[in-house]
């Protein structure tokens, strides 16, 4: 046997399953595979590491085989993604409706807030709305990304675009219209890929009374019945709409200052010259850290679901009918609830200065943010649709069920110390007495 023979047999001696042969064949492949910069230096990292991950060449041959199904949706998608960003042909003229974007400033600005879907998501999400935009007709402006809504399925992407037309056929005393919580127009959709984009119906005053008595996720379809009690006047698209309507009127808060009051006009931006931009604002991240210096810029609803009061009923005599119980509205540019909301810096700790981003998050409706920097101020929303709800709810209505919500306990208050300074203990003396005594005599008859 020549020297190399006993060599290789030597180093093919097996010791619990492994060789040394196999373990140096192993690494020296690894290093053809990966071409370290400097071998020699990092060999014995390199050996370690072919220990604990041995390379198998029979990998590839384990591995699952993808389902048909599987690679038609996969195809499928690709092939979305492949429309949506490619250039097209001819470039877009200038019709459309004007868009608000998260991309660049914005996306940024989020992320370091903690708030991001993703580079790839937001970019997608960002060309479909320039899609829709594009081709929508010229009611509708200020079309911007209300948020992300989750389902048990397939989330709903939310768009928001301010409607210049009053929608026809209204009943003003079952909805409101431009003056209430259908000012805005919703487009939602469950494929960005596709730029499928749906819009939702208005929302009447019904609705969102039992919205605020239902408490449940959505499912992801828009023509799913909603159940519930008491019943919904709708199915999940309108129970969807309902929800928006209630976010946006009790998470749409910017800084104080950014929005002034006209006298016929509801609440506008100021212009975007610096110059004419109210003294009050842009405020500085110590102010804006104190829940006083942010407002609420959409009109809240009231208990009948309205922003403005209800019209004037007439009897049959032509008189106004009273309302036995007077219904109270929120004001415009209204101040927001303290605890309802936290705020904190962005960044933080040695990073915190004058300029830093200051972040509104709700915490009765989770997922809601409102991000101030600079002169601008950014309101998004991505959670599931459910409200923070810890009051006990009261049912007026016969047969109606009640509950209240889950508040875990708080834990008590933490006994003092034991301490021999406050508390005196006597030992009594020991006293010497039989366990058992003997039964006393018994008296004899006469």
């Amino acid at each position: 046997m020549s020297s190399v023979d006993e060599l290789r047999s030597l180093l093919k001696e097996d010791s619990g399953g492994t060789n040394l042969y196999d373990h140096l064949t192993e690494t020296i492949m690894r290093i053809l595979i990966d071409k370290p910069q400097n071998a020699f230096d990092s060999f014995e990292l390199i050996s370690s590491d072919v220990k604990k991950n041995p390379l198998d060449p029979e990998e590839k041959g384990k591995r699952e085989a993808v389902s048909e199904v599987q690679l038609e949706k996969q195809t499928n998608w690709t092939a979305k993604c492949e429309a949506l960003v490619k250039v097209p042909e001819e470039p877009a003229d200038d019709g459309g409706v004007k868009i608000q974007t998260l991309f660049p400033e914005d996306k940024e600005a989020l992320e370091w807030a903690g708030v991001s879907m993703g580079t790839g998501e937001t970019y997608r999400l960002f060309l479909s709305v320039k899609k829709l935009a594009e081709g929508l007709p010229g009611e509708v402006e200020k079309l911007r990304f209300f948020g992300k809504i989750f389902t048990r399925t397939t989330p709903y992407y939310v768009l928001e675009g301010l409607q210049n037309e009053e929608a026809e056929d209204i009943d003003p005393t079952k909805q409101e219209g431009k003056e209430g919580p259908n000012k805005y127009a919703y487009w939602v959709s469950q494929s960005i890929e596709a730029c499928e984009w749906i819009k939702l119906p208005n929302v009447t005053m019904s609705q969102i009374v039992t919205a605020r008595l239902t408490k449940k996720l959505l499912t992801g379809s828009l023509d799913a019945p909603v159940a519930a009690y008491p019943p919904f006047d709708g199915v999940e698209k309108n129970l969807l709409r309902a929800q928006i309507a209630r976010i946006s009127a009790a998470t749409s808060i910017s800084p104080d200052g950014y929005f002034a009051l006209s006298e016929d006009e509801p609440p506008v931006a100021n212009p975007a010259e610096p110059e004419v931009i109210n003294e009050a604002f842009p405020k500085s991240s110590h102010e804006l850290k104190d829940p006083e210096a942010w407002k609420h810029h959409e009109i809240g609803l009231n208990v009948q679901g309205r922003v403005q009061p209800m019209p004037e009923v007439l009897d049959d005599a032509g008189e106004p009918i009273v309302p036995e119980e007077e219904v109270s509205s929120f004001h415009p540019l209204q101040g927001i609830e303290s605890e309802h909301w936290t705020f904190r810096n962005s960044p933080g700790g040695a990073g915190m200065g004058s300029n830093s981003m200051i972040l509104a998050r709700s915490l009765r409706w989770p997922g809601a943010v409102a991000l101030a920097y600079g002169r601008k101020f950014i309101n998004i929303y991505i959670g599931n649709g459910v409200v923070n709800d810890s009051t006990k709810r009261s049912s007026e209505r016969p047969g109606q069920m009640t509950y209240d919500a889950y508040m875990p306990r708080m834990p008590k208050d933490i006994d003092s110390e034991w301490s021999s300074d406050t508390v005196v203990l006597l030992e009594e003396a020991d006293t010497l007495e039989d366990p058992t005594p003997p039964p006393p005599p018994e008296e004899e008859e006469e």
